[in-house]
């Protein structure tokens, strides 16, 4: 009857553990899926949020900014650099 007992207390224990490894992994499943949906929204909205900030930075600039057709980085001259340097110098 020992022997009987230590079977059947086994087969409930590996059903048990069945039982709970099916539970952990449905609630992992759900979790990656919500997960997944709570990410991709998110990377939705910024990408909106970029490109609309593009969208108003490009309109700012045609209408506010003259393109020169320049390079950005200033030259010597411009800074004040040697060769403009003579001219405001006052003792």
């Amino acid at each position: 009857m020992c022997e009987t007992r230590k079977n059947t207390q086994k087969k409930i224990e590996e059903a048990v553990v069945g039982t709970y490894q099916k539970i952990e992994d449905a609630v992992v499943g759900t979790y990656q899926r919500i997960e997944n949906a709570v990410v991709g929204a998110y990377e939705k909205v910024e990408a909106g949020a970029v490109d609309g900030y593009k969208k108003v930075e490009k309109k700012f600039v045609d209408a506010f900014l003259e393109n020169t057709g320049r390079s950005e980085e200033p030259s010597a001259q411009e800074e004040g650099g040697p060769a403009d340097s003579s001219r405001d110098w006052q003792p």
